[in-house]
This record gives structure tokens, C-alpha cells and sequence, in this order.
């Protein structure tokens, strides 16, 4: 597995990971789409022994059979609503841009914090 996965994850286990994402949907319900939705469970369903997601953009299209304009406005949506973060990543090969790696955050990590 690549390295430069690790480091990056919010999690210490993928029990926490799964409750999280389980967090998020019950949260995030009604101001989801069922699209919104399958890229989101499409990012869980990509993170391996490192807890992160290390995926392109046409590798979601083509799994989901979307257009890219979509993936990027659902990647955007849920950025918004803090259910990820997107961390560009450089190929070291070619200095290129690679797969982005898409990290799952905790529940409540900036506003519930701010509101207490």
C-alpha cells in the first residue's frame, strides 16, 4: 500500500470510521441527494487499511456512471457540509496531479464547537 495515505485520517479504527458515516447520513439526511449519498459511501467503500480514499474523479464516474460535473459538485456539497476533506495529491513520477486522497471527518469537528 502507497505511504502517502498514511497520517491522514481522523480515525483509529474502522469501527470509528463506520459510525461516523452513519453519523453523517442521519445528520446530513435531508440535505442530501441519493447521488450525494453514493459518492459519500463510495469514498467509505474506498478507504482501505489506511482509513482515507485515494481516488480520481473519472475512477467515481465511472463506478457510479455520473458525469464529472457532478462528482465535482458533490465533492464540493460535501466538503461544505464537513462530511469530508480533499487533499490534492502530486504523482512523484510525473509532478502531475494524481488522485485526490478524501478523508472522512468525525462529526461536529468545526461548528458544534463554535456553538458551545
Amino acid at each position: 500500500m502507497t505511504n502517502h495515505l498514511a497520517g491522514h485520517t481522523t480515525f483509529t479504527n474502522g469501527n470509528e470510521l463506520d459510525l461516523a458515516v452513519r453519523q453523517h447520513l442521519e445528520r446530513n439526511w435531508r440535505k442530501t441527494n441519493r447521488t450525494d449519498r453514493a459518492v459519500f459511501e463510495l469514498i467509505q467503500s474506498h478507504s482501505g487499511p489506511f482509513l482515507v480514499a485515494h481516488l480520481t474523479q473519472r475512477e467515481m464516474e465511472e463506478e457510479l456512471g455520473v458525469s464529472n460535473s457532478t462528482i465535482r459538485r458533490v465533492i464540493r456539497k460535501l466538503i461544505k457540509l464537513e462530511m469530508i476533506r480533499r487533499i490534492p495529491y502530486t504523482e512523484p513520477d510525473t509532478q502531475g496531479p494524481g488522485a485526490n486522497i478524501y478523508v472522512i471527518l468525525p462529526v461536529g469537528t468545526l461548528h458544534d464547537a463554535d456553538a458551545g
